[in-house]
């Protein structure tokens, strides 16, 4: 099956929305209507995966789905508080419509786009629309974090790689804000932290450190990620972050020699001290 460019995804998209009467206005990453802003580069990869005879069906049917929804924007925070959602995204994908969104990077490698829930799909919020509630930024993203933990019900799955296990969390288009919210899937006894990867919208892999064996669940989780990025439909990246006192840290990055692990002052800390927590347990059993 072929891939689509990005130029031959907007070709077909100018051509749907066109037949419909939609005016467009073509912007860097994606499109413009009235009714909002669109990515492009999600509906690229889903194309990916189907023969090119059905992509401009695939496409008719993508956009009369989005459009069929009235994207009336809230006037108030209010209004807007239930439908608020956040989604993780790469880093790369934030700036999107000339920095126009309402969007953050929460570590090295990731970000978060604040969204409005139409049906099952997302809608971007605009920065001057967040500044016309006139509410403290810090609550509609705590509002928007909350939308999208409690939004989807979402399965857990275990996988194992010879000694080591990691889990796999799965759901829907919000399931990358998990990784803001781990701490609610581990073990509150151990305090050495979680190495985790968001390789698309829809999962976040995550293993518990507890002993040296973290390293190959790592390693392992970066398979399986590399394998989940490419076949996602909203793909987000093979960055291995660890989430460690309320907060994310890049730890490793694909890059053009291989992989490149990153030093972090606190996760070289926390090994300090997960080493001496195992050699005193080994003296205390000898």
């Amino acid at each position: 099956m072929d891939s689509p460019t990005i130029d031959q995804v907007q070709e077909l998209a100018l051509r749907c929305l066109g037949d419909a009467g939609i005016e467009v206005t073509v912007t860097e990453g994606g499109i413009k209507t009235e009714d909002g802003v669109f990515g492009l580069e999600p509906l690229r990869c889903r194309l990916a995966g189907h023969d090119r005879d059905t992509w401009l069906e695939l496409v008719r049917d993508h956009f009369e789905a989005l459009v069929a929804i009235e994207p009336v924007v809230p006037d108030s925070f209010a209004e807007a508080r239930p439908r608020l959602r956040s989604a993780v995204v790469s880093e790369k994908d934030l700036g999107w419509f000339d920095g126009a969104l309402m969007e953050r990077t929460i570590a090295d490698g990731l970000g978060e786009r604040l969204m409005i829930r139409h049906g099952s799909v997302g809608m971007t919020v605009t920065a001057e629309t967040m500044q016309s509630w006139d509410v403290n930024p810090d609550e509609v993203w705590e509002a928007a974090r909350d939308g999208s933990v409690w939004d989807e019900a979402i399965v857990r799955d275990v996988f194992r790689r010879g000694s080591v296990i990691f889990t796999a969390i799965r759901g829907g288009i919000w399931t990358s804000t998990r990784i803001t919210d781990l701490d609610r899937f581990v073990d509150s006894r151990l305090d050495f932290g979680v190495v985790a990867v968001v390789p698309a919208r829809d999962e976040v892999l995550f293993h518990q450190v507890r002993d040296e064996t973290f390293a190959e669940a790592a390693v392992a989780m970066l398979e399986h990620a590399g394998r989940s990025y490419m076949e996602a439909p909203y793909p987000v990246g093979c960055d291995l972050h660890w989430w460690g006192e309320g907060r994310l840290h890049r730890i490793g990055t694909p890059g053009p020699d291989g992989y490149r692990y990153l030093r972090v002052p606190e996760f070289s800390d926390t090994l300090r001290r997960l080493e001496a927590d195992l050699e005193g347990g080994a003296e205390g059993t000898g």
